[in-house]
C-alpha cells in the first residue's frame, strides 16, 4: 500500500461569485510502479464493471472494478503509445487508438480483435463514440476529423481535413448528447461543430482566447464547454456558438487539462496540471465548492452517476471523489490506480468500491 495510503479530507462549500478559495489539504503524492509504462488514457465500461487503460507500451488493459484483477491478457493496440481509449455505448466495444494513427476495436467480454485495425492518416489524439454507437469519430495531429463506421470500419464518407484552415492539430473531439453535433477542438484554440451525418460545418467555427485542449457536451446538449490552455473554461451556447457568460477563471497554475459535466448538468469540472479541480456551478457562472486537490497534477478528469467523479494524476493515481454528498467534493476512498502517468480519462460509468486500490501491469490488485 501507498505510505499513508491517501488522507482524504472533505472540501467547504463557497458562497457567492467571489474568487475561487485556496484549495484544501488532499492525499500526499503517491509514488508508481516502477515496473509500470505510463498510462495515457483510462475509460469505464458503460455498467462501470471494467476499466480500461492505455499504455506507453502500446497496449490496452482492462482491469475488473471490483477486485483490480486483470481482464485476460493485455491487448496490443499499435506500435505507438495509446493516446485514447473508449467504450462504444453498450458496452460491445472497447476501442484503443495510438500516437501512429491506429485505432483497434475489440471484444472487452474475450478480448479478441473486432476487425482489422483503423488506419488514420495521422496520430490519433482523441476517440469518442456517437451516442447511438453507429459512428467513431478520431482526432488527428494532422488537424483532421475522421468518421468511420463503427459495424464495419470503414471510413464514412465525411472525412474531415481542416488543414490549413487551422493549425494546431485536433486535441478533442465530442458528441452532443442527440448525435447531432460533433466538436472538434483545435490547438489554435478553434471550436468546429459538425453535422456529422453530412460531413457540413454547423454554423461559423468558436474562438477560444488560447488554444483548446478539450471540449465536453452538457447532459442536455444546452452548453458546450471548452479547456483552454490559458486556464479559463468558456462556456458556449452549443446551438448558436455564442458565448454563455464570462470565462471561468480559478487561479490555478500548471495548465488546465480537461472539462467534464456532471450527468445532471449542475455541475462543472476543470482539471488543472498544478493538482486542483474546480467545481463550478456552469449555470451561475460561480464557484460550487472549495478546490479539490489531488497528490499529484491531474491530466483528466470526469463524471459518473452518483454525483462521482474521477481524477486522474500525473503520478498514475486515479481518485474517486463524491460530489453529490455535503459539502460537494467529498474525496471517498474508493479506489487508486497507479498505472503510471496517466494522460486522459473518460469516464462512463460509476467505479465504486469498498476499498482504496493500486493496480498497475504485474499488481493486479493489491489492497
Amino acid at each position: 500500500m501507498i505510505a499513508g495510503l491517501l488522507t482524504l479530507l472533505a472540501a467547504v462549500p463557497v458562497a457567492g461569485l467571489a474568487a475561487a478559495p485556496a484549495a484544501a489539504a488532499g492525499p500526499p503524492p503517491a509514488a508508481a510502479s516502477p515496473s509500470s509504462p505510463a498510462a495515457d488514457a483510462v475509460a469505464f465500461s458503460p455498467d462501470g464493471t471494467l476499466v480500461a487503460a492505455g499504455y506507453g507500451d502500446g497496449t490496452v488493459r482492462l482491469w475488473v472494478t471490483a477486485t483490480g484483477a486483470e481482464r485476460g491478457p493485455a491487448l496490443r493496440a499499435g506500435s505507438g503509445p495509446v493516446t485514447a481509449v473508449a467504450f462504444s455505448p453498450d458496452g460491445a466495444m472497447v476501442a484503443g487508438a495510438d500516437a501512429d494513427g491506429t485505432i483497434v476495436r475489440w471484444n472487452p467480454a474475450t478480448g479478441a480483435a473486432i476487425g482489422p485495425p483503423l488506419r488514420a492518416a495521422s496520430g490519433v489524439r482523441d476517440i469518442a463514440f456517437s451516442p447511438d454507437g453507429t459512428l467513431l469519430a478520431s482526432a488527428g495531429a494532422d488537424g483532421g476529423v475522421t468518421l468511420w463506421h463503427v459495424a464495419t470500419g470503414q471510413v464514412s464518407g465525411q472525412l474531415v481535413r481542416l488543414s490549413p484552415d487551422h493549425a494546431g492539430g485536433v486535441t478533442g473531439v465530442a458528441f452532443s448528447p442527440d448525435g447531432n453535433l460533433l466538436a472538434a477542438a483545435y490547438g489554435d484554440g478553434t471550436i468546429v461543430r459538425w453535422d456529422p451525418v453530412t460531413g457540413q460545418r454547423a454554423g461559423s467555427p468558436l474562438q477560444a482566447a488560447s488554444g483548446v485542449r478539450a471540449v465536453a457536451f452538457s447532459p442536455d446538449g444546452e452548453f458546450l464547454a471548452s479547456a483552454d490552455a490559458d486556464g479559463g473554461v468558456t462556456l458556449w451556447t452549443a446551438a448558436t456558438g455564442l458565448l454563455y457568460g464570462p470565462v471561468l477563471r480559478s487561479g490555478s497554475t500548471g495548465g488546465l487539462t480537461g472539462v467534464a459535466f456532471s450527468p445532471d448538468g449542475t455541475l462543472l469540472a476543470a482539471a488543472y496540471g498544478d493538482g486542483t479541480v474546480r467545481l463550478w456551478n456552469p449555470a451561475a457562472g460561480q464557484p460550487a465548492s472549495s478546490p479539490l486537490q489531488a497528490s499529484s497534477g491531474v491530466n483528466g478528469v470526469a463524471f459518473g452517476p452518483g454525483g462521482k467523479l474521477a481524477t486522474a494524476g500525473a503520478n498514475g493515481a486515479v481518485t474517486v471523489w463524491d460530489t453529490a454528498g455535503a459539502p460537494p467534493g467529498r474525496p471517498v476512498r474508493d479506489w487508486i490506480i497507479l498505472v503510471g502517468a496517466v494522460l486522459a480519462l473518460a469516464l462512463a460509468a460509476a467505479a465504486v468500491a469498498v476499498t482504496t486500490r493500486e493496480i498497475w501491469p504485474g499488481n493486479p490488485g493489491r489492497t
